[in-house]
């Protein structure tokens, strides 16, 4: 699929997010502004990066809060700090998962649960 085959929706979303965190941009917004429902904005942005390569970012603190495509190495860097972090926290929740022991968890369960 070229650009030029980037479907509609995705093209109305991409043309709001602006370059430059001062641009920023949340999703909420892009919902609002598009008329799409907020969890396909996330699809789309998701699409966006991974299928078509857009260096789209999104801070969830400070005052450029929202998407925006890093004007500089700076903001790339800012930008992906959140996601980085997220990442390490999904990795946690992985590890753990997939080491867990039905016979440990049901009696921590019981532990945790005592005098409830």
């Amino acid at each position: 699929m070229t650009v030029q085959n980037l479907p509609k929706n995705d093209k109305r979303v991409l043309s709001l997010i602006k370059t430059g965190a001062e641009n920023a941009i949340t999703g909420a917004e892009i919902a609002s502004i598009s008329g799409l429902d907020k969890r396909l904005v996330q699809k789309i942005i998701s699409r966006l990066i991974t299928k078509y390569g857009v260096p789209i970012v999104g801070v969830r603190s400070g005052s450029n809060r929202g998407y925006f495509i890093p004007a500089n190495k700076a903001e790339l860097m800012d930008g992906t700090k959140a996601f980085y972090n997220q990442l390490q926290d999904e990795q946690k929740r992985l590890t753990i998962l997939v080491n867990a022991d039905p016979a440990i968890y049901t009696e921590l369960i019981k532990e945790l649960l005592e005098g409830v």
